[in-house]
């Protein structure tokens, strides 16, 4: 068994969060905020409790995706993370803005997601730009897809070259996890191939027809967190 940190997202229930950790996740990730940018989303109240009852052991990753740094803060200081994860257009916060947020919150720590276009060539992505830029400011980088259409990072279930993922690891000091389109059954290749710190899920974990606020399907999450601990790295 390897090291690797197993992130899982779209944790809306201290029951999904803790069933999570007991299955070996490592990162436990929600999205929150008063104001509403994701599906899903937790209000402040609601992802405190989550934070508060978890097991202490686990690392508490907030995601945003406002690109207003004020209204980040009100919800740092209604509810404050050990991670927070800025997921939305990365060119809506700039490295100065992300060190702004950490001055404001000396504990906090920051996990800027970094996209990678699926099916494009190497010269057509900007993922190389983005790590010189943030890794100044950032503790963790989420590797993750984006669709073009979209303004923020992630959350699409669909893979990307694998490839690049590695030499974007290669390229940085901070610790880097890989997501998009991760399931059981690739988790281990991936990981093989980029070596990354860490590895994430979120809709593909999932149950297929969630209802109310526990959305995880823990033997998807079980069959995950095992593959990507048994990759041979």
């Amino acid at each position: 068994m390897n090291n690797i940190i197993v992130q899982i997202y779209g944790i809306r229930s201290v029951e999904d969060a803790r069933g999570v950790v007991d299955l070996g996740a490592r990162h436990i990730g929600v999205s929150y905020g008063k104001i509403k940018g994701t599906p899903g989303q937790l209000s402040c109240e609601q992802a405190k409790e989550i934070f508060e009852k978890v097991q202490p052991d686990a690392v508490r990753v907030g995601l945003t995706v406002s690109e207003d740094i004020d209204v980040i803060t009100e919800d740092l200081l209604e509810t404050l993370p050990q991670v927070l994860h800025l997921s939305g257009d990365i060119d809506g916060i700039s490295p100065r803005r992300a060190a702004e947020l950490r001055e404001r919150f000396p504990m906090l720590k920051i996990m800027q997601a970094i996209p990678v276009l699926p099916g494009a060539p190497r010269e057509e992505q900007k993922a190389f730009e983005y790590i010189r830029m943030y890794e100044p400011v950032a503790d963790f980088f989420l590797i993750d897809t984006k669709i073009p259409a979209a303004s923020d990072i992630g959350a699409t279930g669909v893979a990307h070259d694998w490839e690049i993922d590695r030499d974007l690891v290669k390229s940085t000091r901070v610790p880097c996890i890989i997501a998009g389109g991760l399931t059981a059954g690739n988790v281990a290749r991936a990981a093989e191939t980029a070596r990354p710190y860490g590895v994430d899920s979120y809709s593909l974990t999932n149950l297929d027809n969630p209802s109310g606020t526990n959305v995880k399907d823990m033997a998807k999450v079980k069959a995950f967190v095992e593959a990507a601990q048994n990759a041979r790295l």
